[in-house]
């Protein structure tokens, strides 16, 4: 919020200044070099970004005083003229300097809100099905149970659902799918994820593939109530898992 605040200051008083320099100009009647030159450097500051921003400024301030300085020089400006154009380069530079502090606190402000989207996502565990793993997620978590699992010699199977191409409401599939396996399937030790709009994975650690089967059943059986046709809307396969899951899923696609 301190970011917001400072930046909402930078542009009241850069846009105070900005009108104060009109005001003065056409109160003096005199031609405004900087009133000229302001607009397309601020433009062109608009374009670029970073260090290119920094050098434009540099540049726009000494060029600017020395235009000033030739031209006091050559007409023979009274002393009230060269105070006026003094006046009239001091505040086109702090527009300019103000136009840059604003630029980079926005640029800070964008940078820090798309990190925060970010770790948001990570702590939500984001994914258009709640109550799943993104899938993300889902592969760093199977990669520390298979790293421990084998360590200790157990098995990791996985149960691979993939969603008929000529299925309807494929959200509200996925959606029963992740209820019945949080009935079926054991909680904080098996783990579930959507691939991608079609495929569905459970992840079933330390099991046999006995044991994979009969929970297969069991989360066949739990799913009956919801789905009355006599086929299901999808097809499955049970893998065992050996060096990762992505491993194992590229082997179905490539025995496909």
């Amino acid at each position: 919020m301190k970011k917001y605040g400072f930046s909402l200051l930078i542009l009241i008083a850069l846009l105070t200044c900005s009108i104060y320099v009109l005001y003065v100009s056409n109160e003096e009647s005199r031609i405004s070099i900087s009133a000229i030159l302001v607009l397309p450097v601020l433009v062109l500051m608009t374009a670029l970004n970073g260090r290119k921003n920094f050098v434009i400024l540099v540049t726009y301030v000494l060029s600017l005083g020395f235009v000033y300085l030739l031209i006091t020089w050559f007409v023979k400006s009274s002393n009230e003229t060269q105070l006026f154009y003094i006046f009239e380069h001091l505040l086109s530079s702090i527009i300019v300097f103000l136009y840059w502090l604003l630029l980079r606190q926005l640029r800070g402000v964008f940078e820090e809100n798309q990190v925060l989207e970010n770790r948001v996502k990570i702590l939500e565990g984001y994914s258009e099905t709640p109550q799943l793993l993104s899938y993300s997620e889902f592969l760093d978590r199977t990669d520390f149970l298979i790293t421990g699992a084998n360590r200790r010699n157990e098995l990791n199977y996985l149960i691979h659902i993939h969603l008929n191409p000529s299925t309807l409401n494929k959200k509200t599939i996925i959606q029963t799918l992740t209820v019945a396996g949080l009935n079926v399937f054991r909680a904080n030790y098996d783990v579930m994820s959507q691939r991608n709009k079609t495929e569905f994975i459970i992840f079933l650690q330390n099991t046999t593939e006995k044991g994979a089967t009969i929970a297969w059943s069991r989360y066949l059986e739990n799913l009956r109530t919801d789905f009355t046709s006599i086929e299901y809307p999808f097809e499955a396969k049970i893998i065992l898992v050996e060096e990762s899951v992505e491993s194992s899923l590229e082997k179905i696609e490539v025995a496909q």
